[in-house]
């Protein structure tokens, strides 16, 4: 008995006595209370023991919390379901999954209540879905609108000697502007304005709806400021003041202990199946990996080409896998990368249908790694796009004269020292440069232009490095929908011929080579892993303050 043999044994032992336990008797709960905290992870942990057996605790990801809900959707018996928002760091695009849910179950006739002890914007776009939001007398307020913001670096680098050589086609790859410059140029300010304007939107239009009012009456919400929830009840932003002892009852149980009166489905004997791959991070080339600082464009999360590469060669090679989601959430990084990772898409998709469904963000790399999905999903608020080419490199020519450093070398060949960063770049090595990004250019928007099936001129008018939200995507064909990683599967299972209920597999890396199936029909290297690539495929990601 191999590894997945008995992992599959333990989960179905671990299902029957879920089952049983739910036929014993006891008072089941008119409303469950589900906590909404923390960063809610797309997919599920690897676990190779079931959930039932005690190991340490783990965040909750929103495919787990997804499939919870959907069953409290389905209780005939159920009431209502009472969240808890507290801590919520999430971004956009999972924010409206969450809002989804909320939806969901007020859909399937369930009373739904939300209360906070703070309230900000996001947490306020989750909650309003709900029949009704109820704060305490002493919260704290903070829906004051959005706002993008970026700090730049170029003097403060220059004070230690330090400064950043960009290299970019076309004016809106802005991505390495905060080491180069010290304000934003004129194509950032426009681009941030359009961004803000469409989040905005999607913001604004989703909160007046559920509330019932007017979306200039929500901007005049925020423009007031309100700081008190005796005045937002007065506004009508609230429904009700209370603290949580005056809303829980003897029928509410939490979650956990609600657990026990909706079985664990039966497990699929021999079922055809949709695979999610996932690719979180900078993309790099190599294995996957995560860095414990983070460092200026590569972040903490690195998804490997080659960890990539055999994830989706095992599910080309599983016959039981009938179609594959891909999930991306990453604003770019080495075009080498993300040009491997496309390639297997490609192949993938002569076999299977692959539905890719966008993240938070799904740009440059991010966006080029997807083009060629048979179907794209993204979140309106998903920041995607930036088709664009960007290189450069730290110049530490004057740090080291003023610190005593006196880097020297020799070399063959007139490029040889092109990226060293003891001197800027020549005239010459610059020259090699444009036309090096220019090429990766070229075949990024060829690759656009042939995936999405859009003239290469119309890509041109999208590309150029210009960041979209996925509402503003989808609008100009960059993006077939607009959802979240249960809409993609929904979308799998679909295209595949699958029923409704078809098990998920999150498919794993194998640790060993794999090779791509015959065609047929049906140190400073961990630190900086793109100091090789010529060529990167990255998009700016402001911090957007809600």
């Amino acid at each position: 008995m191999d590894a997945k043999e008995l992992s599959t044994l333990l989960q179905s032992a671990s299902g029957a006595l879920s089952r049983l336990a739910a036929s014993l008797p006891g008072q089941r709960p008119e409303v469950v209370v589900v906590e909404l905290s923390g960063s809610f992870p797309a997919r599920r942990a690897r676990r190779p023991l079931p959930r039932a057996l005690p190991v340490a605790p783990r965040e909750m990801s929103l495919e787990e919390l997804t499939a919870q809900l959907e069953r409290l959707a389905q209780a005939p018996w159920l009431k209502g379901v009472l969240f808890r928002v507290e801590g919520l760091t999430v971004g956009g695009a999972t924010a409206e999954a969450l809002r989804a849910l909320v939806t969901r179950l007020r859909q399937a006739g369930k009373r739904t209540s939300c209360y906070l002890t703070r309230l900000d914007l996001l947490s306020y776009f989750v909650a309003s879905a709900a029949d009704e939001v109820v704060l305490p007398e002493s919260a704290e307020l903070s829906v004051f609108g959005l706002a993008l913001e970026t700090t730049f670096m170029r003097d403060a680098l220059a004070r230690y000697g330090i400064a950043f050589e960009k290299l970019a086609l076309r004016d809106y790859k802005t991505a390495g502007d905060t080491l180069a410059r010290q304000e934003m140029s004129p194509a950032q300010r426009e681009q941030y304005g359009r961004l803000l304007e469409s989040l905005e939107a999607t913001l604004v239009e989703a909160i007046a709806s559920s509330r019932g009012v007017a979306a200039d009456t929500v901007r005049a919400w925020f423009d007031e400021g309100v700081t008190s929830a005796s005045r937002a009840l007065e506004l009508g932003m609230i429904d009700r003041v209370a603290y949580e002892d005056e809303l829980i009852g003897r029928g509410h149980k939490p979650l956990r202990e609600a657990a026990r009166f909706f079985p664990a489905p039966l497990p699929p004997l021999r079922s055809r199946k949709v695979a999610v791959i996932t690719l979180e991070g900078a993309i790099v080339t190599g294995r996957s990996r995560r860095l414990p600082l983070p460092l200026p464009l590569v972040g903490g999360k690195q998804a490997g080409a080659e960890t990539l590469l055999r994830a989706f060669r095992a599910a080309e090679a599983d016959d039981g896998v009938a179609a594959v989601v891909f999930y991306v959430n990453s604003g770019g990084g080495s075009a080498l990368a993300s040009d491997l990772i496309w390639r297997e898409v490609v192949r993938l998709r002569r076999k299977k249908p692959v539905v890719a469904v966008m993240g938070e963000v799904a740009a440059s790399g991010g966006f080029y790694v997807l083009t060629h999905a048979d179907h794209v999903i993204a979140g309106a608020t998903t920041l995607t796009g930036s088709i664009g080419v960007l290189t450069g490199k730290f110049v530490l020519e004057e740090f080291n004269r003023r610190y005593g450093f006196h880097p020297e070398a020799i070399r063959r060949g007139r490029f040889a020292l092109a990226m060293s960063p003891a001197h800027p770049f020549t005239d010459d090595e610059r020259a090699l440069q444009a036309r090096a990004i220019a090429e990766v250019y070229a075949r990024f928007t060829e690759r656009v232009a042939a995936g999405r099936k859009l003239p290469l001129g119309r890509v041109e008018e999208l590309a150029g490095g210009r960041v979209w939200t996925g509402r503003d995507a989808q609008a100009r064909g960059l993006v077939d929908e607009l959802g979240d990683v249960a809409l993609g599967v929904a979308r799998a299972r679909e295209m595949a011929g699958l029923r409704e209920d078809a098990p998920v597999w999150n498919v794993p890396a194998p640790a060993k080579l794999v090779l791509p199936q015959p065609d047929k029909p049906g140190a400073w290297e961990s630190l900086y892993p793109w100091r090789e690539d010529r060529a990167l495929l990255w998009a700016p990601l402001p911090s957007v303050r809600l």
